[in-house]
């Protein structure tokens, strides 16, 4: 008896507070508790610590409503309810994509290509350049994965052994950094080119985007050799938003992130698609070539068959689909050139379209970039920086406080713009300031290399600055700052590239 009066004191405040703690659980979700999630619409709350680091804490706000994504989905409805489109809430443009067909290839000058099969043919000496990102660079591959552009050099070859293989293609780059420094990566005596910034170019303004890919283009049907220039439109289900609803859930959306809502046909690889008819060029689209596959979710095209796991860069299949994709447009272009008549005309400077958005000065005006191992040659003290090769070489510091010091050649008093290329990305990233010294000056600009872009790229920092003297005796001081807007309140920073605008002859260094 004793023992169980015992045993019922001990269980009896067990059970009140079990029923109790149940009770208020309850009475707390149906009276006070929501679910909440960052809403990025709403101003940043700005702390500024001792230290004077800036870190951004995003206001709160109630869960979207289901009716959000219902509306995202709604319009226009899916042939297929596929993983693409659940997980992505995908929003489609214009027409649906099961009810519009968009040719894969677009032809553009085919005397061009009839000059490189007549140079196919006879095996005569012929230069093939690759421009892009890291979906054309080395970089893209998993152990056994190689790019597209080795089967295609392949291919090239066996067709033709007196063609010489240029690749230029660096990850994270985009096509303003190409035109740029255009001199240090395109071949002059280039006969084809192939150009691949379709996913690259997305993370850059629309702004930054047509001009940089229009002085591309221009620069290119500029060279002595009028080459044929192939635009590669690569796609990926990835775009700058949220990829799934468990991520929504997790209240861990970067700020400026929304939900999915892919313009499957309004994307990146359209608004070049409108420089590419203007000029004439050629173009093929991956895309266009593959959708109905992947939106029926064939055998091989789902995103685990075509993508790694990023969902950007494509897998060993994908490499070999962009591949044959590549090779049979050039096999289809020359049979047309040749079935329609065109004949191979001299090669000589044709007089080129007038640009549709770039302005006549700056069309008119070189650059002398300067990266790789000429960024090296310009440093002339750094202080807590060092140099690091690899995918995306540079100089780079994570430590607050220390300076870079760099000589910015210059061959004429005509230079009136610098841009600094930078490592921008969704972490770790901070602020630096640019100074101006000796025989040039400018305003201080800060550059915040934090993105909310899930992406690590190069950008571009334009400072314009004026002569104060000697033209050679211009020198940039980059100075890492104890300043970030980076979620883990990181603070490093990369150089990787200076490049000098001028209104006269520029040379490019390497």
């Amino acid at each position: 008896m004793a023992f169980t009066r015992y045993l019922g004191w001990i269980l009896l405040p067990i059970l009140v507070w079990s029923i109790g703690g149940a009770w208020i659980e309850g009475f707390t979700k149906s009276h006070f508790q929501q679910d909440i999630v960052l809403d990025t619409t709403k101003p940043s709350i700005v702390h500024k610590s001792d230290t004077d680091s800036l870190v951004k804490t995003p206001l709160l706000s109630p869960r979207p409503s289901a009716d959000l994504f219902a509306a995202v989905n709604s319009n226009p409805t899916h042939q297929y309810n596929n993983s693409l489109n659940s997980t992505h809430y995908m929003l489609y443009h214009e027409e649906q994509p099961t009810q519009q067909k968009y040719e894969p290839y677009t032809y553009g000058f085919l005397t061009t290509m009839a000059r490189i099969e007549g140079k196919m043919k006879r095996k005569k000496p012929m230069a093939v350049t690759f421009i892009g990102g890291s979906v054309t660079a080395a970089y893209c591959k998993e152990p056994g994965i190689g790019c597209w552009v080795t089967p295609v050099s392949e291919w090239l070859m066996e067709e033709n052994p007196q063609i010489q293989i240029g690749n230029s293609a660096i990850g994270g780059i985009t096509s303003s950094t190409a035109a740029q420094c255009f001199d240090a990566m395109v071949n002059p005596s280039s006969d084809l080119v192939l150009i691949e910034f379709s996913l690259n170019d997305r993370f850059i303004s629309p702004q930054q985007q047509i001009e940089g890919f229009e002085q591309l283009l221009r620069r290119l049907l500029k060279l002595p050799h009028q080459p044929a220039v192939v635009v590669v439109h690569w796609w990926s289900p990835v775009h700058d938003c949220s990829k799934s609803q468990q991520l929504l859930d997790s209240n861990k959306l970067p700020p400026g992130t929304m939900p999915c809502m892919q313009r499957l046909w309004n994307t990146t690889e359209d608004h070049i698609q409108r420089l590419v008819v203007h000029y004439n060029v050629h173009s093929l689209s991956f895309r266009n070539k593959y959708w109905p596959a992947i939106d029926a979710e064939e055998e091989g095209f789902t995103p685990d068959k075509l993508f790694m796991r990023d969902e950007i860069h494509p897998s060993g299949r994908g490499v070999g689909l962009l591949g044959d994709l590549v090779i049979d447009f050039l096999q289809q272009a020359t049979r047309r050139a040749l079935g329609q008549g065109f004949q191979a005309l001299p090669e000589e400077n044709t007089p080129v379209p007038a640009p549709l958005y770039v302005s006549a000065s700056d069309d008119a005006q070189a650059s002398q970039c300067s990266r790789g191992g000429a960024l090296q040659d310009m440093a002339l003290y750094n202080y807590g920086w060092k140099w690091l090769d690899g995918k995306k070489p540079g100089f780079q510091t994570d430590e607050i406080l220390t300076s870079l010091f760099l000589s910015v050649p210059m061959e004429s008093s005509t230079s009136d713009r610098i841009s600094v290329g930078y490592l921008s990305s969704y972490e770790n990233m901070g602020i630096a300031r640019i100074t101006c010294l000796g025989a040039c000056q400018c305003e201080e600009f800060d550059i915040d290399a934090s993105s909310t872009a899930h992406a690590s790229q190069e950008h571009n920092a334009l400072i314009p600055f004026q002569h104060s003297g000697d033209a050679k005796g211009c020198i940039l001081k980059v100075d890492n700052m104890n300043l970030t807007n980076a979620a883990n309140e990181g603070h490093r920073f990369k150089v990787s590239s200076v490049t000098v605008a001028d209104r006269e002859a520029a040379r490019v260094t390497l």
